[in-house]
């Protein structure tokens, strides 16, 4: 066989195998931990989940790149409520502090009375929608109780769960800042929509 008639079916098989690389990639398969840490990169915007402990990082449980165009409120976080400080109108989610945008919206399935920051209280799991400040703190254009979700699925008391843009990436010690909040990717993380 010519070395050139070689070159060409390398050449072939190289893009084969690259297109259905590239088609796995896009159809939204699981990948492992190792090519989400590869594929993500700082300003990427993601879905990031993980059980807090006391730690300082939280072990990521899930996490997902997101595509397509976002906009300046669609920050969001899930988690207990730690703090309130309603004569200042601010509060904590996990260790993000909030504080509420003019026209703020309170909702909940299973309390009819949730209407303001009067009604929020530590322990409480809220979801948190939002504009994330440069200063580090949201400002929280809706805040939904989710007591719901916790009866219907109880492990999910001291989840995490984020969606906003990385921060911080370190690939040595695989760990990814979302909102200041650093998660560890291990080998238990489900990494989702891997796109290279």
């Amino acid at each position: 066989m010519s070395t050139r008639r070689l070159l060409w079916l390398i050449g072939c098989t190289t893009l084969v195998l690259w297109g259905a690389g590239a088609a796995r990639a896009q159809s939204g398969r699981a990948g492992t931990p190792s090519e989400l840490i590869s594929a993500l990169k700082v300003g990427q915007w993601v879905k990031i989940e993980g059980t807090a402990a006391n730690a300082a990082t939280v072990p990521c449980t899930q996490a997902k790149m997101l595509t397509g165009d976002f906009l300046d409120g669609d920050w969001q976080i899930s988690a207990d409520v730690r703090r309130v400080d309603a004569a200042k109108g601010t509060f904590q989610v996990f260790t993000m502090p909030c504080k509420l945008a003019d026209g703020c919206a309170f909702k909940s399935k299973n309390n009819p009375g949730f209407k303001s920051l009067a009604q929020l209280k530590p322990g409480m799991y809220v979801n948190v929608e939002g504009t994330f400040l440069r200063d580090g703190t949201l400002l929280a254009q809706k805040v939904g109780d989710k007591a719901d979700e916790l009866e219907e699925k109880p492990d999910h008391k001291g989840l995490v769960r984020l969606r906003g843009r990385i921060d911080k990436l370190n690939t040595t010690s695989q760990t990814v800042t979302v909102m200041g909040i650093t998660f560890q990717v291990n080998s238990r993380t489900q990494a989702k929509s891997v796109i290279r």
